[in-house]
């Protein structure tokens, strides 16, 4: 983490109307586990087309960001597809969003995140309108809504994705960032934190957060909590005017990335809580599944680039990831246990069975030449001995076996 000298003056509250004007957008990322997704509809009701300059330019540029984080061998794996799904018109109120862009990005396990884009005009900081904007147990909240559109309320559905986790992307083109942390740092952390308290936090508390800022741009600040994330750029100079900055895309991709890998382990989990069920030709391919997500885990998360290494190991603290691979890596020591115990018994099984024909065939061979003996002219004499004496034998080899091999 970059050492950080910047401290914040004593903790008075700034008259709303001497506090810098931000232009938000707000990207909510919605993440559901494969049996989740396999339960939505591809495409919500009373959605628009989103203009299709809008669509190409931002799957341009993110498609560009994933390629240099994630590398080619990644991206030819097919393991994500980005979608653009529709716009979802929103009611019209003073500064808010007027509508809603919706993408959905599919995992090759089935797990999906939607990604929704809301871009407000811009307007002074205004931090508790904002996290209304953000609250799910809120029925009326944006949030709310948009989601109630994309997994409308069904009994076979849950009513909460696995995962909501929203980022706020502040631009200032009149401030510095020195200026926009001393005119609302307290402002900042409470979005971070969407804490809807009114009362202020402490100004070590509110220190401490904004030193955990891990941007390596000068005025930017990027920061990560349990419930948020808030990417900040501070004087763009004209240079990229697009309400999707370039610079906030690596921690974008990092985050859609984390609540992929965090739904993809709780699908692991929520299988195993089903018990270790099916055929063994069942758990080896869910064996195979895990092993596939935890290598995932393990290389996939852009950790070789210094920024997205630092974003993904706070978030996968943060966001429980750690906590779960844990429980699916202890789960898989379990299922492994079973296919083993499965194969050897299949064995145990087919040596038996083995055993007792081989033993069978050979007493039936010896009785065929005792009748062939007594019977010289009687074939079907011959045949019946033969036979009765093989499935004599047969049962008794069995009813042995069994015996001895009795746990």
């Amino acid at each position: 983490m970059k050492p950080d000298t910047r401290r914040l003056p004593i903790p008075v509250a700034t008259p709303i109307d001497l506090k810098p004007k931000v232009q938000p957008a707000f990207v909510l990322l919605f993440a559901v586990t494969p049996d989740a997704a396999a339960k939505h509809d591809v495409v919500p009701k009373g959605l628009h087309p989103i203009p299709d300059a809008v669509a190409q330019s931002y799957h341009g540029r993110l498609d560009a960001m994933q390629q240099r984080l994630l590398g080619e061998p990644y991206l030819q794996a097919r393991r994500l597809a980005r979608t653009a799904v529709g716009r979802m018109p929103l009611a019209a109120e003073e500064d808010a969003p007027a509508h809603a862009d919706i993408h959905l990005v599919m995992h090759k396990s089935g797990a999906a995140v939607w990604e929704v884009w809301l871009l407000a005009p811009t307007q002074t900081l205004d931090v508790a309108r904002w996290v209304a904007w953000l609250d799910m147990e809120n029925p009326n909240s944006l949030a709310r809504q948009i989601w109630r559109t994309l997994s409308p309320p069904a009994a076979d559905r849950p009513t909460d994705p696995e995962m909501m986790l929203p980022l706020a992307v502040l631009r200032c083109a009149s401030c510095t960032l020195d200026d926009l942390l001393g005119a609302s740092g307290h402002d900042l952390v409470k979005l971070l934190h969407r804490d809807i308290s009114s009362e202020r936090f402490k100004a070590s508390f509110v220190q401490q957060e904004l030193d955990g800022d891990f941007c390596r741009r000068e005025n930017g600040l990027s920061l990560v909590a349990r419930n948020a994330a808030i990417d900040v750029h501070a004087q763009p100079n004209g240079a990229d005017d697009s309400p999707l900055p370039r610079n906030t895309l690596p921690l974008l991709v990092t985050l859609e990335l984390l609540c992929l890998e965090r739904a993809v382990m709780r699908s692991f989990l929520n299988r195993f809580a089903q018990g270790v069920y099916g055929t063994t030709e069942d758990l080896v391919q869910l064996r195979r599944d895990i092993f596939d997500g935890l290598e995932e885990y393990y290389g996939t998360l852009a950790k070789t680039h210094g920024y997205t290494a630092e974003a993904t190991a706070l978030g996968e603290r943060l966001f429980g990831i750690n906590n779960l691979f844990d429980s699916v890596v202890d789960r898989l020591g379990a299922l492994t246990f079973e296919i083993t115990t499965r194969n050897q018994k299949t064995v145990t099984q087919l040596g038996f069975w083995l055993t007792t024909s081989f033993g069978a065939i050979e007493t039936g061979f010896v009785a065929a030449s005792i009748a062939t003996w007594y019977y010289k002219d009687d074939l079907a004499a011959v045949l019946g001995w033969t036979i009765g004496v093989t499935l004599a034998t047969t049962l008794v080899i069995a009813g042995l076996l069994r015996w001895r091999l009795k746990p």
